[in-house]
């Protein structure tokens, strides 16, 4: 997958949201921590379209593995 191509899964996004609920990380420390603007994550993220490159950056910056933000059960 490119840098480019979008990682799209219906519940990618809400698989974030919830994570960053549990570690009570802002949009703003997250982006932070990716180093990918606010502005960018908040829309990938809110559209279930985050790209390859920046689903690796947040999970790494989470903790988590990408399989678990997929909604894949272990």
């Amino acid at each position: 997958m490119s840098d480019m191509q979008a990682t799209t899964h219906p519940d990618i996004g809400a698989a974030i949201r919830a994570e960053m609920g549990r570690q009570r990380i802002t949009m703003s420390a997250l982006a932070e921590k990716t180093g990918t603007p606010r502005t960018t994550l908040a829309y990938q993220i809110n559209e279930n379209c985050v790209t390859g490159h920046n689903l690796i950056k947040i999970a790494d910056a989470l903790n988590v593995k990408i399989d678990q933000l997929r909604g894949a059960r272990a």
